[in-house]
């Protein structure tokens, strides 16, 4: 192979030398300065004592991955698709529904594609908020949109077989808000098997940091819970407290909050009208997760735990009023 390889690349170089004299000596004089340069790297790394080699390797993969998460992000050279940019995050666009009030101040008729009133961080119960942090992000306020920890730790899960999601709140504020999964592209190597999915949660992770740099925690929270699908036609956290407790978000007791955190995993997996059983152990274990970290005594959790789901079911219709 490398007999044809190489008179074709020196052939190839030649017609590119005659063609384009000027730019092919400049670009030549610095593949050689960076050939050079690497030789000394190495022969540097040779010496090396065997913790600085970690170290030095730690680095410059650190280095190449940051070089990635831009290649993505600025779609180098079209290989990766579009990103959001910060036009969008700055500007998220939503579908909200539409209330037709008459002259006495009543609501005749809603018009939506997705039931969704937003809410203020204010108007959402803090019971909820814990319930989702300690439930699906619990170092939420300590990271940056990535949680490299997070990230290990469902790495070795799937190593040893009980794979698990490693996404933070703001990751899945991308997926939901942005749909990156489906609504931009992911170019040219995202035609290659396995590829698209990487490439798509690279995505979600470069735009994750720039939510966190542009919001602040309580705004993202306040997005997520305005953006996410609870299931039977419920976007967002107004619509599912209605929907399913008949209460205003603000209202949410732990036990609601435990069984509108506990759809996020799958909405109709878990649902309470469709497998109440499911959503009962569901519930039960992030009614478990606020005990060990203490937001509620172990006594409280246990008597939750055996309290049933108190569903108010009624899933408002456009046009209803």
């Amino acid at each position: 192979m490398r007999k044809y390889i190489l008179p074709f690349f020196n052939s190839f170089s030649r017609k590119l030398q005659e063609v384009f004299p000027v730019p092919f000596s400049f670009l030549k004089g610095h593949f050689l300065r960076i050939v050079r340069w690497r030789k000394g790297r190495m022969e540097r790394f040779r010496g090396l004592s065997p913790r600085r080699k970690l170290l030095n390797i730690g680095f410059t993969l650190t280095w190449i991955f940051v070089v990635y998460l831009l290649m993505v992000d600025l779609n180098f050279l079209w290989l990766f698709g579009k990103s959001p940019g910060l036009k969008a995050i700055g500007n998220p666009e939503q579908n909200l529904v539409t209330t037709i009030i008459s002259a006495d101040d009543k609501v005749i008729g809603k018009f939506f594609s997705e039931n969704r009133t937003p809410v203020t961080f204010e108007e959402i119960s803090p019971k909820l908020i814990d319930a989702l942090i300690y439930t699906e992000d619990e170092r939420f306020y300590h990271h940056f949109g990535i949680d490299f920890q997070g990230v290990f730790a469902a790495f070795k899960d799937i190593l040893t077989g009980n794979p698990r999601g490693g996404s933070t709140i703001t990751q899945q504020l991308v997926k939901n808000m942005f749909k990156t999964r489906n609504q931009y592209s992911t170019g040219f190597l995202g035609s290659i098997p396995g590829l698209r999915l990487l490439i798509s949660k690279t995505k979600e992770w470069v735009t994750a940091v720039k939510i966190e740099l542009f919001y602040t925690k309580e705004e993202i929270l306040t997005m997520y819970l305005n953006t996410v699908d609870f299931g039977s036609g419920s976007y967002g956290i107004y619509t599912a407290a209605r929907t399913y407790f008949k209460v205003h978000p603000s209202e949410l007791t732990y036990l609601q909050s435990a069984t509108l955190v506990g759809l996020l995993k799958a909405t109709t997996f878990y649902s309470p009208v469709l497998n109440p059983e499911r959503s009962l152990a569901r519930r039960n274990v992030v009614l478990q997760n606020l005990a060990d970290k203490e937001i509620i005594t172990q006594e409280n959790c246990d008597q939750l735990k055996e309290l049933p789901l108190q569903l108010k079911y009624s899933v408002e219709k456009s046009q209803d009023g």
